[in-house]
């Protein structure tokens, strides 16, 4: 029975944990009685730590293996001591790079896209940060047993940065939670829309393009004579962001129509999602987009940027002009907010299109990826 070491260690948001755990849940049920699983995590995901089965095992890590520089160091020099140790016969990392040091027949999930578009680093250190990943990013594309990527996007944006294919990999899309599922179909019918509402919901980071989307309520004001509301829901993890954006708000004379809301409950979150007519973000990277998916299960259209995976992601329930173009996220919000037809069009594609994102049916590529190498293992 193979036993598969799951390096956790790279995993630091929310966002991460839930991919991982998402799929994790699935790989654990699907391969019981075929599959044992270690998992090794640090303090910052304790969250994620439960009873999945008694093929997974959860071993805690040092604190410090939190930080990026110690966590590399634990990984090339104690973890290749601890493989030799438990005899593991796979592992599996969400971290999109290869550890040459284990030793091991490597499973690589590649969902991390920032260093592979130029022109976001805004330091020295992110500069060289970028260029060390790209570095490791080659690396796993040549070295890894099996490429695991959350989009085709991702696939594609690996192939172009190590200027080749990999031996083999699979498409394993991400799923959103099953509450937000049963949320979404509890909600219609229940929760009105606001005609004129427009959700933005993200980490806002300065790639995700948020001055785009408010220089676009402004050109609506002022050569359409609308006026939507824009909620910007999620945390700020640059304040110097931030307060540009606030600053632009007061600039284009948008206080009273844009609500900086942050971090929102979950139970206030799927309402926004309910009661807004087009969700909105002009991002620059995404490698998935997880909220755009779940306001689509509300019926909510998407505009977001035709850049990154979202186009892919989202398919026929939205709308994407480029990153930066305001005329162009101008033009589609005004479709959306005016049009009954586009939007009756586009909100049932949007349901549609969620419909395919529930975690037993995104799992199955990497079950099968798991299943596949048992079975030439033999």
């Amino acid at each position: 029975m193979p036993t598969i070491l799951v390096n956790a260690l790279s995993v630091l948001n929310q966002s991460g944990r839930h991919v991982l755990l998402g799929h994790l849940s699935r790989l654990a049920k699907a391969t019981r009685g075929t599959h044992t699983y270690v998992v090794y995590y640090h303090y910052r995901s304790e969250d994620m730590v439960r009873d999945l089965g008694d093929n997974v095992a959860w071993k805690k890590c040092p604190d410090f293996t939190h930080h990026w520089l110690f966590r590399t160091l634990w990984e090339s020099f104690t973890l290749p001591k601890l493989v030799q140790k438990e005899k593991f016969d796979f592992s599996f990392t969400p971290s999109g790079t290869h550890n040459a040091r284990l030793g091991l027949p490597q499973i690589v999930f590649a969902q991390n896209p920032w260093c592979l578009v130029r022109g976001l680093e805004r330091s020295k250190i992110e500069h060289v940060k970028a260029w060390l990943q790209r570095a490791a990013y080659r690396q796993a594309m040549k070295k890894s047993l099996v490429m695991v990527f959350n989009s085709e996007y991702m696939h594609r944006a690996y192939t172009d940065n190590a200027g080749s294919e990999c031996q083999r990999h699979a498409i394993a899309y991400q799923g959103i939670a099953e509450e937000t599922h049963a949320a979404a179909v509890k909600s219609r019918g229940r929760i009105a829309r606001k005609p004129l509402q427009i959700a933005s919901v993200s980490a806002m980071a300065p790639h995700k393009g948020v001055e785009t989307v408010v220089q676009a309520l402004a050109k609506l004001r002022r050569t359409r004579n609308l006026s939507p509301s824009l909620l910007l829901i999620g945390i700020w993890p640059v304040p110097a962001y931030e307060q540009r954006i606030r600053r632009l708000v007061i600039a284009t004379g948008l206080q009273n129509v844009v609500t900086f809301l942050g971090h929102v409950s979950q139970e206030d979150l799927y309402r926004y999602y309910a009661e807004s007519s087009v969700f909105c973000l002009m991002s620059q990277c995404e490698s998935f987009g997880i909220p755009a998916v779940e306001a689509q299960a509300f019926g909510t259209p998407v505009v977001s940027s035709n850049c990154c995976a979202i186009p892919e992601v989202c398919g026929s329930g939205g709308i994407f002009p480029a990153p930066g173009d305001v005329a162009g996220t101008a033009g589609a919000l005004a479709e959306l907010l005016t049009r009954r037809d586009t939007w009756n069009r586009l909100s049932t594609a949007a349901v549609q299109n969620a419909a395919k994102y529930h975690w037993d049916i995104c799992s199955q590529p990497l079950i099968s990826t798991l299943q596949t190498l048992r079975r030439e293992s033999i």
